[in-house]
Formats: C-alpha cells, sequence, structure tokens
C-alpha cells in the first residue's frame, strides 16, 4: 500500500510543503514574512552592483559638495579682501582731496557695507585694519551730502 518514495518525488513534496507553509505564514502572521524576505533578499543579490555604485556615487557628491562649500568660503573671503582693498584706496584718495561722484561713494558705501557683514559673520577674520578708513569715508560722505560736494 504505502510504496517508497523515490527520492525526486520526496524533493517535489517538501517544496510543495515548504511553498504551502511560507503562504500561510505570510498570510496569517504580522510579524513573519517569508515570501516578503526572500524577495527582499532576492532583489539585494539582484541590485548589489549597482547599489555599491550607488553608494560611491554619494561618498563622490558629498565630497563634491564640501570642496563646493569651502571654494564658496575662500570666495567669500577673497570678495571681503578685495572690498577692503577698495575702502582703503578710496579713503587714501579721499585723504588727498580728490573728489568723487556721489556714485562712486554708493558703490564704495555698498562695499563698506559687503564687508561689515563678512565681519559680523566671521569673527576671526581679521577685520581691524580698515575702520579707521571706513569711519573717515562716512565723515567725507557726510560733508559731501551736506554741502552738495560731489564731483
Amino acid at each position: 500500500m504505502f510504496e517508497l518514495l523515490r527520492p525526486e518525488d520526496l524533493v517535489w513534496l517538501v517544496g510543495v510543503g515548504t511553498t504551502a507553509l511560507a503562504t500561510i505564514v505570510q498570510k496569517m502572521s504580522s510579524k513573519y514574512k517569508p515570501w516578503s524576505w526572500l524577495a527582499q533578499q532576492f532583489g539585494k543579490a539582484v541590485n548589489k552592483e549597482m547599489m555599491d555604485k550607488l553608494e560611491e556615487l554619494e561618498k563622490k557628491v558629498d565630497k563634491l559638495e564640501k570642496i563646493d562649500k569651502r571654494q564658496d568660503e575662500e570666495r567669500a573671503e577673497e570678495n571681503a579682501l578685495e572690498a577692503r582693498r577698495r575702502i582703503l584706496r578710496f579713503a587714501d584718495e579721499c585723504r588727498r582731496n580728490e573728489k568723487h561722484s556721489e556714485e562712486y561713494f554708493n558703490n564704495i558705501l555698498e562695499d563698506i557695507s559687503m564687508y561689515k557683514d563678512y565681519c559680523h559673520e566671521h569673527p576671526l577674520f581679521e577685520n581691524e585694519k580698515a575702520v579707521m578708513a571706513m569711519s573717515f569715508i562716512d565723515d567725507v560722505y557726510n560733508h559731501c551730502y551736506k554741502n552738495n560736494d560731489f564731483l
């Protein structure tokens, strides 16, 4: 009555039983999801190379963002230094009694504003080098404005 099962029949029966059991557990359990786990493992295996490349790409993007941020800071500092040079040069011209247009004054006043903002945002930046020049320019501007003495 009971015939001995051939090995291939036994493998087939175990496979069907395992599949049925996994399906029942998947449907009935909220904690254990064997089919979802199996699909996830298969997806990881299939996409491993792409995930590795994506991780490498993310590292490169992070590195580029750090470089970009450093370059932005360097440009901002160079702009502040350039503004300070223009402020000092303008103050020297005023000390030599050179006349300037109101537009030129306004341009220098914008430089002063930008320079002060940069110094305020970067307390370690040496900013004591142009304080007297900026004060002098303000005085000259006020004098020129009151007396309409622009170029």
